[in-house]
């Protein structure tokens, strides 16, 4: 048994077949200027060089724990192992083929530090292709740290609108670990579609706690056509959008009905997600509008 002392930030990184990118993830992050922190590695079964290069640096890093499942766990049965080994008083997910800024953990944890009312911060977003060129950046602007401290009850609303829109970006954020511990991840979801998890889970972390960001842009998502947002969205059909947009809602209206709540706010809550979900249903019959889709 290790006696050695709990670093205050957890890194979960859940990876699958990421030769030719992992290494890039993992240089970022140990570039950070803030150093307390472990790395979750739990690779699903790669088939490629993956748990070579994972190896090599966990060999060089003890802040690195390098996992290899004996069968593969499913993409978001991934997402909660390395969730429920977190050990550090924070937790973030960290996409095996993202990359952040050098001081992307430190301006997180100051943010969490200074605010215990926080329960999760995120900073705004370059999205990049797979050369590493800029695509555009998405600004969270509508949850500053100082509007979401004078407003929370308005700005918690933001969370329970479906489909998604870019705040659900937050999803790979720091989280306080017992609050995101707490929350419920699916380990599996109907024909592995996951595009919009992130929503039910955000508003999860909503109702326990704020969820704010910072005017910089920090983490660098990348964006190409053999990422897994650009595989599954290829493969959506309408059946599957509504579908999956009636469970989402489904989700919300009990995550509201188990809060601690009170009553007025749950009915102002249930009402946003009636409202928002009717929308999107209709929208995807009449145009066939795709929703948003997380990166794995």
């Amino acid at each position: 048994m290790s006696l050695a002392r709990e670093p205050v930030v957890s890194i979960g990184l859940p990876v699958y077949n990421r030769e030719n990118l992992i290494g890039k993830t993992l240089d970022s992050l140990l570039a950070q200027t803030y150093t307390d922190f472990e790395i979750i590695i739990s690779d699903n079964g790669s088939t490629d060089g993956t748990e070579s290069v994972c190896r090599d640096y966990a060999r060089r890093d003890a802040r690195i724990r390098y996992i290899r499942q004996p069968s593969n766990l499913g993409l978001l049965g991934n997402f909660n192992f390395v969730m429920k080994e977190a050990r550090g008083k924070y937790f973030m997910w960290t996409a095996s083929d993202d990359l952040c800024e050098p001081q992307f953990v430190s301006e997180l944890v100051k943010c969490l530090d200074d605010d215990p009312e926080l329960a999760l911060v995120m900073a705004d977003l370059k999205y990049i292709s797979e050369s590493g060129a800029e695509v555009k950046v998405n600004k969270l602007d509508s949850i500053r740290l100082d509007e979401v401290e004078a407003d929370w009850a308005h700005k918690r609303e933001l969370f329970f609108q479906y489909p998604g829109h870019k705040l659900y970006d937050c999803f790979y954020g720091m989280y306080r670990t017992k609050v995101v511990q707490d929350c419920h991840l699916p380990n599996q979801i109907r024909k592995n579609l996951v595009f919009s998890l992130e929503v039910p889970f955000l508003a999860q972390v909503a109702v326990r706690g704020r969820i704010a960001s910072i005017d910089v842009p920090l983490k660098l998502y990348r964006y190409y056509a053999e990422s897994s947002y650009m595989k599954e969205a290829a493969r959506i059909r309408l059946l599957d959008k509504v579908i999956r947009g009636s469970e989402i809602w489904f989700e919300l209206f009990v995550t509201v009905m188990s809060s601690s709540l009170g009553w007025k706010t749950k009915i102002g809550l249930i009402f946003k997600a009636v409202r928002s979900s009717l929308k999107y249903v209709l929208t995807s019959l009449v145009t066939g509008h795709r929703p948003v889709i997380p990166a794995s």
